[in-house]
């Protein structure tokens, strides 16, 4: 047995790595002086859908001892694991969701039988402090959040120590996860505390999680929530190969079409910043715009970004705008949806259920929906229902303003939507402006915007956007006495609290935001009870993705009318005596087919 050592602010935490199966018996002795344990799974890669995807470690652990199994030298192995698996009463795991896909592709668990007794760090923190690094948060990955509440030194030393260890394979850290040796010690030593730094966040953000939220019920809501959507993942998205590869093909060609005008103006590379800079220069254009300041570059360099290039008015930048485009459809979409795609040519997403500082849930890996043009099909018809079945799409109407006009009892705002009147029209009216723009002024409420982005967004002059936006104000006053209420609220706090009892936090001086955290955080919660409520009466084998507002389904052609009805009827829900209804449209097989049902009624 290979033995590891490592400190924590002073703490020891003992490694130990079974080599053989004599060491087995140690490993479940220890196993069987814990009812709860870290754990965590060292694999060949993310795609756990991939035929030669393997898990390579399992690594359990308490605050201070951990254990490194390497399933990979054998059956003995994965089966010791999977009778700890579930022998423990409770496992802690950092974003736990996709150690249950590793667990159930490669030792044969169902995460039905795992999902009940998992904690999830990941869900945890979110609960206590959403924001991103970026936001001047903790962040929510394990590196992250082990320099935030555990130790600076052991973030960057074992967390970030991947990089490294990739360097020293002369790989990537993509691909470091296949090659690096089972029994590198640096690979060791990463595995082997992340129990353990797991075990230790637990400890730490469970008794962080606010009151409020803990009596709201939401750690265990949340959990329930990242279970539904992993079985969601785990059905996949019925990829049309045909459609995807034909698109593929028309982009690259367009894609040369426009590098072929570049190359009529000496530009070989449209990517190129100093072959863009030198074309323009020789054709007379003045530049002026640089990028940010860095060590090579302390002024900048001249900037080549779409922004510059279409206020140029040029055929060089018409055309290296074209090609940038035609590329990033291609790879962004297509490409990534045809690597993506596992033997049975199903495409499975990565539903991240609890993600953006208001909570709302986002779709990332292999299907970026929230990418995708929206209104237009092109990107969504490569996407099936299943043989024999009908796509369907169910979303909420209006829920963000109903959410609002139920929440600060406007008279105004809820009479629109309980007598059917046209909300936006009546902005638009008393602002003597086309309900377009009144439609904008409306969601910019929502959103958190002004008068500048209104001005930008609608392309109207700075008098007009002010006019619109107090023409709000006047018409519904019931918001604006309900956004001071929430910004007080945030000025005294630094937080906002939400209906569900999710507290979010509101940066200083910008208290106008809590309006916003609160329709944005509650919305989502409306979506997210709908998921849990279709899960309850059997619809999760038939939902593809969670969309914002917005549910995909894959409906037997035959039932789908009825099956569309009774989910549009669970998923609609009052909110404060105000309903938010859904509405449901299906559609041919594909999933852009059903756009252009809802276009063909307009």
């Amino acid at each position: 047995m290979k033995q590891l050592a490592y400190r924590v602010k002073g703490q020891p935490i003992s490694i130990h790595v079974v080599e053989s199966e004599r060491d087995l018996p140690a490993f479940e002795e220890f196993v069987s002086r814990h009812r709860i344990l870290g754990f965590d799974t060292e694999t060949t890669g993310l795609d756990w859908w991939a035929e030669d995807f393997r898990c390579r470690l399992a690594q359990f652990g308490t605050g201070s001892e951990a254990w490194v199994i390497p399933v990979d030298l054998g059956p003995a192995y994965a089966e010791a694991v999977r009778r700890v698996l579930r022998r423990l009463e409770w496992l802690v795991a950092h974003n736990g969701t996709y150690d249950l896909h590793v667990v159930e592709q490669t030792l044969g668990i169902p995460m039905e039988e795992l999902a009940p007794k998992m904690w999830d760090t990941r869900l945890l923190a979110h609960l206590v402090d959403p924001r991103a690094v970026k936001e001047r948060g903790p962040g929510l990955k394990l590196e992250e959040l082990t320099k935030f509440y555990i130790c600076d030194k052991t973030a960057e030393e074992v967390k970030g120590s991947m990089a490294l260890i990739a360097q020293k394979y002369k790989t990537t850290k993509e691909k470091i996860w296949k090659q690096v040796e089972l029994f590198d010690p640096d690979f060791l030593l990463y595995a082997g505390m992340d129990p353990a730094l797991a075990y230790r966040l637990f400890q730490i953000l469970y008794r962080l999680v606010p009151a409020r939220s803990k009596a709201h019920g939401l750690i265990g809501w949340e959990h329930e929530l990242a279970h539904v959507t992993a079985k969601m993942e785990r059905t996949g998205y019925l990829l049309d190969v045909e459609y995807a590869e034909a698109r593929c093909a028309e982009l690259t060609e367009e894609q040369h079409e426009w590098e072929a005008v570049a190359q009529s103006f000496e530009v070989e590379n449209p990517n190129s910043n100093q072959q863009l800079v030198e074309a323009f220069t020789r054709l007379g254009v003045k530049l002026s715009k640089r990028t940010k300041p860095s060590k090579n570059h302390p002024k900048g360099q001249l900037a080549m970004d779409d922004d510059v290039l279409s206020g140029l008015k040029h055929p060089l930048a018409d055309a290296v705008i074209k090609s940038r485009k035609a590329s990033k459809w291609r790879k962004t979409w297509f490409e990534r949806a045809l690597n993506g795609r596992d033997a049975n040519n199903r495409v499975h997403a990565s539903v991240n259920s609890l993600q953006a500082r208001t909570s709302r849930m986002s779709i990332s890996g292999s299907i970026p929906a929230q990418t995708f043009p929206s209104g237009d099909g092109y990107v969504r018809h490569m996407f099936l229902a299943d043989e024999g079945h009908v796509s369907c799409s169910i979303d909420f109407g209006n829920m963000e303003l109903r959410y609002l006009a139920a929440f600060s009892r406007d008279p105004t705002m809820l009479d629109a939507f309980l007598n059917g009147r046209d909300l936006h029209q009546i902005t638009a009216d008393a602002a003597g402006v086309p309900r377009k723009i009144g439609k904008m002024a409306n969601f910019l409420t929502v959103y958190g915007g002004g008068w500048a982005a209104l001005m930008e967004q609608a392309h109207i002059d700075e008098e007009t956007a002010r006019k619109v936006i107090d023409a709000f104000a006047a018409t519904y006053p019931g918001v604006g006495a309900f956004g001071r209420r929430l910004a007080d609220e945030a000025r005294k706090t630094g937080f906002v609290y939400t209906a569900t009892g999710r507290r979010l936090p509101v940066d200083p001086g910008k208290w106008f935001r809590a309006l916003n955290y609160f329709i944005q955080g509650g919305s989502r919660d409306v979506t997210a009870r709908a998921i849990l409520e279709l899960d309850k009466a059997g619809y999760t084998p038939y939902v593809r993705l969670p969309i914002h507002d917005e549910l995909v389904f894959s409906f037997p052609k035959k039932d789908a009318v009825e099956m569309a009805r009774e989910a549009a009827r669970i998923m609609e829900f009052p909110v404060q005596g105000l309903l938010i209804p859904a509405d449901a449209e299906i559609g041919g097989r594909s999933w852009g087919s059903v756009l252009e049902m809802e276009k063909s009624k307009h």
